[in-house]
């Protein structure tokens, strides 16, 4: 089966992960802002700098170490809400991932629902521009059900070159690429601009399994070849 075997795993994760960043960020802005009350609350209410007098220079940096913990305290906010944000993308994504193992099995699902959709809309007067839009999504769901099918049905062996191998990793559903040292600077440009990206947490240059993969781990590979051998 196609996909990532720690899919939910890794999703739920990730939503901890950004709850907890929330968290902190709300924590950082509520200390900033209690040190800017308590800073404002020390200088007395409309009282301007005295410029000629010798504490002028003090009052300023005073207040100038007064608005930044507020402004610190804004941008603490700002965080938190962006992490927010990041959780709530999360639960209300609806979006079918092909790392989903049960992705074939959701989108089986949403086509039987538009195609039950679309005999609804041929009952009753409709508009032209109602069935093309259902009529094409449900195509597009009809091929991403085939690709997942096709994708089940390659087949990938490992390769081993200088310096290095390029593997199929099943359970995170990538080609990943592994070198016994560091890649130089000119290999890493060849990964990048097929397309792979170095995990740090896989500790391997890798990239979604599929055809365009392939294709791209080969073409790769012979790149970098022709400048370790």
């Amino acid at each position: 089966m196609a996909g990532r075997k720690d899919y939910e795993e890794r999703k739920e994760r990730k939503k901890e992960r950004y709850q907890e960043l929330a968290e902190k960020s709300r924590e950082k802005s509520q200390q900033h802002y209690e040190r800017y009350q308590k800073m404002s609350n020390a200088i007395p209410l409309g009282q301007p700098i005295l410029t000629d007098h010798y504490s002028a220079n003090a009052t300023r940096r005073g207040y100038e170490k007064m608005h930044s913990q507020f402004d610190k305290s804004v941008e603490a906010d700002n965080k938190a809400e962006y992490y927010e944000n990041k959780v709530d993308t999360i639960e209300s994504n609806k979006s079918i991932s092909l790392d989903d193992p049960r992705a074939i099995e959701k989108l089986q699902d949403k086509l039987d629902r538009l195609e039950h959709e679309r005999e609804n809309i041929k009952a009753r007067p409709h508009s032209t521009w109602e069935l093309q839009n259902i009529g094409a999504e449900i195509r597009r769901i009809k091929k991403r059900i085939e690709q997942i099918k096709d994708l089940e049905e390659l087949d990938f062996k490992d390769i081993v070159f200088t310096g290095g191998k390029a593997i199929l990793n099943k359970e995170v559903n990538r080609i990943q690429i592994l070198f016994d040292d560091k890649p130089s600077e000119e290999v890493r440009n060849i990964l990048k601009h097929r397309g792979f990206k170095w995990s740090r947490y896989e500790k391997a240059w890798q990239r979604l399994y599929n055809k365009n993969t392939i294709y791209a781990t080969n073409r790769a590979i012979e790149e970098i070849q022709k400048i370790v051998e």
